[in-house]
């Protein structure tokens, strides 16, 4: 993530950014979050699965700290710790129990505060501010870091051997 110190061409003003594999997402310093790009999934959390070739708001009025881009997946994290994730949820990774995508922000269904969230294709990982992780999604090469190839469909301990 990188800070924008100048305005986009729409005028807004992103104060950190994270790209995926076709969308990008940002937030404003009030926390506004903002998506553009491929929807397929619902990746860009406006409430549709319609692309967009420039930013529109994330639906549900969040005010997120920390923004995340997976593949087709995005997470945002709130001042208080909170996760919400959107977009594809088809190994999990979302964390909110199931394996349906969702085009709205939901919140990941494990009651932790979260310091750093991070995404890749098909999982999603958070720091604790004790600096405990935790890994949901795809796991079958075990990056969930659990011991296991299970996909997990919440957040789960990373475990030591």
């Amino acid at each position: 993530m990188a800070p924008c110190q100048s305005p986009s061409p729409g005028g807004l003003s992103f104060s950190a950014l994270a790209t995926g594999f076709l969308h990008t997402c940002g937030f404003t310093n009030s926390g506004a979050a903002y998506c553009w790009g491929d929807n397929s999934s619902g990746q860009l959390g406006s409430g549709t699965t319609a692309s967009s070739s420039t930013p529109g708001a994330v639906s549900g009025g969040l005010s997120f700290s920390a923004i995340a881009a997976g593949d087709v997946h995005s997470c945002g994290l709130t001042s208080s710790g909170a996760a919400y994730c959107w977009g594809d949820n088809s190994s999990g990774q979302l964390g909110n129990g199931s394996i349906t995508n969702s085009s709205t922000p939901v919140a990941v269904s494990v009651a932790l505060s979260f310091s750093t969230l991070v995404t890749t294709r098909r999982h999603t990982c958070g720091l604790t501010s004790t600096g405990a992780a935790y890994c949901w999604g795809e796991n079958s090469s075990s990056q969930v870091g659990d011991g296991t190839t299970t996909q997990r469909l919440v957040p789960t301990a990373v475990t030591s051997p």
